[in-house]
This record gives C-alpha cells, sequence and structure tokens, in this order.
C-alpha cells in the first residue's frame, strides 16, 4: 500500500563524506551510496581498485579532479560528469583544489577490490583531454552543454549514456521560461520497488509527497521510498540539481 514509508532529507552542505551510506539510509544498504566533499583539498589514492558489480558516478562542480583509469589518466572539469563501469581499475591520482565533487556508487555492494598501488608512472599517464567521451571503461560529459542538461542522461531507453543499475537527470533551470520549456510531464506517482532521490545545487524544488508539500532546498537530499506517491509541485529559480533512481525498474505506477 502507499505511503508505507516516510520520505528522508539528508543534509550535504558544507559536509565532506557519506551523505547516504549504511548509517544514514534504508536503501544505502544495498543499493546506493553518495559521498560529497564540500571544498576539500585535492588527494590521491592509496591505491587502484575496481568494483566487482558498481558502477561509480562523478560530479565535479568545483576545482579538478585527476583520475587515473585502466591506463590512463583524465583530469576532470568543473561541470563535468564521469562514470565507471564495473570491473574497470581506476584511482583518484590528484587535482586542483577546492574540490567540490560527489560520488555515487550504485548498487552499494560491499565490491571494492584493490588491484595495485598507485605507483609514480602513473602520475605522468596521459587521457584523451576530450570532454565528450565514451569508452568501454565509461563516459565523461560536460554538464554545461545543453545537450546533457534537462534529460535522463544516464538509464535505458531514450537516455544519452547507458546504465545497468541507475537512471540519472541533471537539471539547470536559470529562469522561469526554461522551466518552460520542461516538456516532462509531471503526474503523481509512486514506485513499487525503485527509491527516488531529488538533490538540490540551487535554488528549491517543492514535491507533493502524499498530502503534505515538502521543500527541497540547496545543499539537502530527499529520499523517496517505494511506495510513496509524490509528484513535482513548484521549482524556484534559478534551480540546478540531479535526480535519480535506483534499482533501474519499469516499476512507475501514475496516479
Amino acid at each position: 500500500m502507499p505511503g508505507q514509508r516516510s520520505c528522508v532529507k539528508h543534509t550535504f552542505r558544507d559536509y565532506s563524506g557519506y551523505v547516504l551510506g549504511p548509517s544514514t539510509s534504508e536503501a544505502a544498504h544495498r543499493l546506493v551510496t553518495i559521498r560529497h566533499s564540500a571544498a576539500v583539498p585535492a588527494w590521491a589514492d592509496s591505491d587502484v581498485h575496481q568494483h566487482r558489480d558498481s558502477e561509480e558516478y562523478y560530479f565535479l562542480f568545483q576545482g579538478k579532479l585527476r583520475l587515473w583509469i585502466d591506463g590512463a589518466v583524465y583530469t576532470l572539469q568543473p561541470y563535468e560528469v564521469l562514470m565507471v563501469k564495473p570491473g574497470v581499475p581506476h584511482a583518484v591520482v590528484g587535482g586542483s583544489g577546492p574540490i567540490e565533487h560527489f560520488v555515487l556508487r550504485m548498487p552499494a555492494a560491499e565490491d571494492r577490490q584493490t588491484v595495485r598501488t598507485v605507483a609514480d608512472e602513473l602520475l605522468v599517464a596521459s587521457g584523451e583531454a576530450e570532454r565528450e567521451l565514451q569508452a568501454d571503461w565509461g563516459c565523461r560529459a560536460p554538464l554545461t552543454d545543453a545537450r546533457y542538461q534537462n534529460c535522463w542522461l544516464f538509464g535505458v531507453g531514450q537516455a544519452l549514456f547507458h546504465s545497468e543499475r541507475t537512471c540519472v537527470a541533471y537539471l539547470d533551470f536559470p529562469s522561469e521560461e526554461s522551466i518552460g520549456m520542461d516538456s516532462h510531464r509531471h503526474r503523481p506517482h509512486l514506485h513499487q520497488e525503485s527509491w527516488e532521490y531529488y538533490t538540490v545545487l540551487r535554488g528549491t524544488r517543492i514535491l507533493r509527497v502524499e498530502e503534505d508539500l515538502v521543500a527541497i532546498k540547496a545543499g539537502e537530499v530527499l529520499e523517496v521510498p517505494p511506495q510513496v506517491v509524490h509528484v513535482l509541485h513548484a521549482t524556484q529559480v534559478p534551480f540546478e540539481g540531479f535526480t535519480f533512481r535506483v534499482p533501474l525498474l519499469d516499476d512507475k505506477v501514475e496516479f
């Protein structure tokens, strides 16, 4: 029945660490983790690792982040997203700060496997400089490009990049006119088994959840569990954020 669980807000403003993790979310035990860095200095991982089953997403909004991925180094720029597929060795090998970024891992399985240490030769490896890139290891895209905004960025069907684990949309509405151009049909709905997350970077997004209005402000993530009826009620501009759902199921029921 709808309404068996309630929505939960998580705050990431000025916080570095797990926004969603095993101690903060029922779903995070098995489906997703979100880690956030709030204007931290650049760092380097101690090892090269891979995930057996998980996809990993890096959303960078400030600073630069250098990632070694399967033999090459890619420098992630502000307002870029990069996805690493399961089974691909990778590591953060430096950058320049302060850095603000999110790392989403789906599912949240304990499937991290060390491949090797980060040796000096990895730090000088070169990679593809193109900001729009699809490769065997995954993909990267500039979020400043209108083609990657206000649409399903990852997922199946009409999504721009294929994902086996999630569907993700990056949203950027600088004005009321831009909201008017959003052709997505918003109707009250629930998801039978999947969890939906609304992350707000700038502005405010208001959802009607069951019979209540819930405002999600900048620096907050709203977690909507399965079987909870909800719909977008209003967006206060300028607005920026991203929405995703896990697991990737065709389980939407509209009312």
